[in-house]
């Protein structure tokens, strides 16, 4: 039986828009080319751990990555020779990527309403694809906040209130700092913390890798290539509208970028990996439990009931167009 690993949604040109999604089909690929095949999901609902990557064969489903890996009986999961780099990488690489490629896609406006909106939101049926996306934003907020990385989302707009009527009226002579400039000094102290948190961690990576083509070993590439590759992938590829950190790893961490492209080549990946699937929705976002025909139903009737109101709109709107007598 083929092995389903249901992974985030491609983009980009990658195969998945997540790190860990990409770093388990890299690995995949290069041991069990042609064992597995990749299903695109955005249900967490579906995982026994709430988080994707997870695998399924037959009525066995796992997850997370660890446990997918001792599933398959690779050695990776307890070799000790390599256990304390992965640990370092998923809790140092991947808070810094995972993070700030939160807050690169969803934190930024600029990257949410130019690049992140427009690539999620029609992978959602009406009427989930009016709210769900935001939805979603709204999720990473509390995660971004708490690492000092929302406040430099917020559009300029926002930041250039009008003075109110009674202020300008004083006439005062004090000059005072606009709101904008406010912002920008913000933004700027913002931006260093993250470059700076960005650069502790790649620099360790890249003294590690040094002149060799793959870390540890130096010949073949392990784990460690792949989780490391992948998040370097999705930091210098996608089209970032502020590519804060995508500038940073392609000018400063070169080596890092020829290997992330170096190992993706290697694992020769192609686009009939990819199963076609509808695209789920999160239970958590619909309020809705597993139930398949309430479900069903449920999306049925607030479908008719958007086409009601739009149908309703249009003749509104054409009454009020006509000519009166």
């Amino acid at each position: 039986m083929t092995l389903e690993i249901y992974i985030w949604p491609a983009q980009w040109g990658l195969p998945s828009s997540e790190p860990i999604s990409l770093a388990l089909i890299l690995y995949l690929q290069l041991k069990m080319s042609s064992q597995f095949v990749l299903v695109e999901s955005v249900n967490l609902d579906k995982s026994p751990s709430g988080q994707l990557p997870f695998l399924r064969n037959g009525k066995d489903t796992v997850a997370p990555l660890s446990s997918i890996l001792s599933y398959l009986g690779d050695e990776v999961s307890t070799s000790t020779s390599i256990m304390p780099w992965l640990a370092h990488a998923e809790s140092n690489l991947g808070d810094l990527v995972l993070q700030n490629k939160l807050h690169m896609f969803y934190s930024l406006h600029a990257n949410w309403t130019e690049l992140t909106h427009p690539s999620i939101v029609y992978r959602f049926p009406i009427p989930q694809r009016y709210y769900v996306p935001r939805a979603i934003r709204d999720s990473y907020k509390l995660r971004l906040d708490a690492a000092g990385l929302w406040s430099m989302s917020m559009p300029e707009t926002e930041q250039e209130k009008e003075r109110t009527f009674s202020e300008r009226s004083k006439g005062e002579t004090e000059v005072k700092p606009k709101p904008r400039d406010r912002f920008l000094q913000v933004f700027e102290r913002e931006k260093m913390k993250v470059l700076d948190k960005a650069r502790t961690t790649l620099d360790l990576y890249s003294r590690l890798l040094g002149e060799r083509d793959y870390f540890l070993n130096g010949h073949h590439p392990s784990l460690l290539d792949c989780v490391v590759a992948a998040h370097v992938l999705l930091l210098s590829r996608p089209p970032f509208r502020d590519p804060l950190l995508k500038d940073l790893v392609n000018t400063s961490y070169s080596s890092l970028v020829a290997h992330a492209d170096r190992l993706y080549a290697r694992a020769q990946l192609s686009d009939n990996m990819i199963k076609p699937a509808r695209i789920e929705v999160p239970d958590a976002f619909l309020g809705l439990g597993d139930s398949g025909e309430g479900s069903d139903v449920w999306l049925t009737r607030c479908r008719f009931a958007f086409a009601g109101l739009t149908l309703g709109g249009l003749l509104a709107y054409s009454y009020g167009a006509l000519p009166s007598n």
